[in-house]
C-alpha cells in the first residue's frame, strides 16, 4: 500500500513538472526570435524597386520600416511591413523646390503697391487668376496720359512680371471702356448700405458681363456684400455675413 502511494505521488511530480516546463516553453517560445522577417537593406530595395529615388532615412518602429524617399518630385514617407515586405502607405511630406511656406498676397497689399508704383493711376481691376498652371495677380490701370496699362504681377512679391499699354486699338468698344472705377462703385454701394468699405474687387471681365463686389463694414458688426453691374452701376444683390453673392 505504501508502495502504491509513492508511485502517485512520483507520478504527480511528475505530471507538475511536464505542466511547469510546457508553461516555461510557451512563454520563452525559442522558435521566434523577434526579429523582422525582412532587414532594412531589404525593405529599402524593395521601396526603391517600385519608387526610383534615394533612401534619406530608416527606421524600424512598432513592426514597421518608415523610410524617407528623395524622387525628383519631392520627398515623401515610405511604410514598408517588416514581415511582409509589402508597401503599406507612402505620402508627400514635401513638394519639389519647398524651401519655405509661401503666403499669397492680399488683393489690398498689391493694390497699395501698385498705388505707389503707378502714381495718378486709376486701378480698375485686380484679380488673382490661374495662368499657365500658376497663380498671379491681373491688374489693369488706367492712366491720365496713356492708355490702360495692363499687368501680371507675382502673388508672394508683388513683382511686376509683364506689363504693357493696351492701345485703342485693342480696347475695341466693349465694355472694358465704360467700366465704373472702384471709387464710383464704391459710392453706389454706400448709397444703398451706410458703413465703411472693407474691399473693392472687379469680376466677370472676361465673361463680358463684369460686376463689382463692394464689401461693406456696418457699425453693428455686420458685414454686407454689394454686388454693382460694373458699366451701368445698377445693383444686382446684397447679401450679409457668410452669405455668397451669386457669381456669372
Amino acid at each position: 500500500m505504501a508502495m502504491f502511494s509513492q508511485m502517485r505521488l512520483r507520478f504527480w511530480f511528475a505530471g507538475i513538472l511536464v505542466i511547469a516546463a510546457f508553461a516555461m516553453l510557451m512563454i520563452w517560445r525559442p522558435w521566434e526570435s523577434g526579429e523582422p522577417a525582412i532587414t532594412a537593406q531589404d525593405a529599402e530595395q524593395t521601396v526603391l524597386d517600385q519608387y526610383p529615388g534615394k533612401i534619406e532615412q530608416s527606421v524600424s518602429e512598432d513592426g514597421q520600416y518608415k523610410l524617407r524617399l528623395r524622387s525628383e518630385s519631392g520627398l515623401y514617407q515610405v511604410d514598408v511591413d517588416a514581415d511582409s515586405g509589402k508597401v503599406i502607405s507612402i505620402t508627400q511630406v514635401e513638394n519639389k523646390g519647398d524651401t519655405e511656406p509661401k503666403s499669397l498676397l492680399s488683393r489690398e497689399q498689391v493694390k497699395a503697391g501698385l498705388q505707389s508704383s503707378t502714381k495718378g493711376g486709376e486701378i480698375v481691376k485686380l484679380e488673382l487668376i490661374d495662368q499657365a498652371g500658376k497663380q498671379v495677380y491681373h491688374a489693369v490701370v488706367r492712366q491720365q496720359n496713356d492708355g490702360p496699362l495692363e499687368m501680371t504681377l507675382d502673388p508672394y512679391t508683388a513683382e511686376i512680371l509683364s506689363s504693357r499699354i493696351v492701345s485703342s486699338s485693342q480696347q475695341g468698344k466693349g465694355p472694358q471702356d465704360k467700366l465704373l472705377t472702384e471709387s464710383e462703385a464704391s459710392k453706389l454701394a454706400l448709397a444703398e448700405i451706410p458703413g465703411e468699405v472693407d474691399d473693392v474687387e472687379l469680376r466677370g471681365v472676361d465673361s463680358g458681363t463684369p460686376y463689382y463686389l463692394v464689401e461693406i463694414d456696418l457699425v453693428d458688426g455686420r458685414e454686407a456684400t454689394v454686388e454693382i453691374n460694373a458699366i451701368s452701376g445698377v445693383i444686382r444683390t446684397v447679401t450679409w455675413d457668410e452669405d455668397e453673392p451669386d457669381k456669372d
